[in-house]
């Protein structure tokens, strides 16, 4: 037995090495056309976003009846509410969700940049804190980017960061199994592309 065969997360791709390959070449291309066209693929974050807090609202109003009180009854429903306003808000008005959404990365963006400034200046003694500092530096570049480019980033932003976040998850997926193959061995390599 080989230990190729003995992880069995290495089996676990070598047997569905070319399906996982194949699945990851098409997300690189939804990502590139996410990317081709920003203001459709934003559209489409916003449809998402929309659905999910609609759905979120739902279970929210189901959960609010398992608390014992009167008042966490009242207060699940009213975030309930909440959510599915914001739902409804979004996908009967996705331009300015767009835009609300194109807000809350940009202030998430800068949040983050502070948060990893306080962060990497803690670990400075460290190995690795010139990293953090570089995160930092790149995650303040991008909130204030989109900030200062309100509201035309909004219509590039959200899909453009959707579409880089796609392609990186499909090059992964191509990678691992090639990568997978070579850490056990050529001559498994060899076996997955007979």
């Amino acid at each position: 037995m080989s230990s190729y065969d003995q992880s069995p997360f290495a089996s676990t791709v070598r047997q569905g090495r070319n399906r996982i390959i194949a699945v990851g070449i098409v997300m690189i291309l939804a990502g590139v056309a996410a990317i081709a066209f920003p203001l459709i693929s934003s559209l489409s974050v916003v449809w998402i976003v929309g659905v999910m807090l609609i759905v979120a609202s739902i279970a929210q109003s189901v959960s609010a009846f398992s608390y014992p009180k009167w008042g966490g009854i009242i207060l699940g429903l009213l975030i309930a509410a909440l959510w599915l306003a914001g739902g409804l808000y979004l996908l009967m008005r996705p331009l300015e969700g767009i835009f609300a959404l194109t807000v809350i990365v940009a202030v998430a963006f800068l949040a983050e940049g502070t948060i990893k400034t306080l962060f990497s200046l803690q670990m400075r003694p460290h190995a690795g804190w010139g990293w953090v500092l570089f995160d930092w530096v790149v995650s303040v570049a991008l909130g204030l980017m989109l900030w200062w480019q309100l509201p035309s980033a909004a219509l590039w932003s959200l899909g453009t960061l959707a579409g880089i976040s796609i392609i990186i998850s499909g090059w992964t997926l191509v990678i691992v199994p090639i990568a997978v193959s070579k850490v056990f061995g050529t001559s498994a390599f060899k076996e997955l592309a007979a």
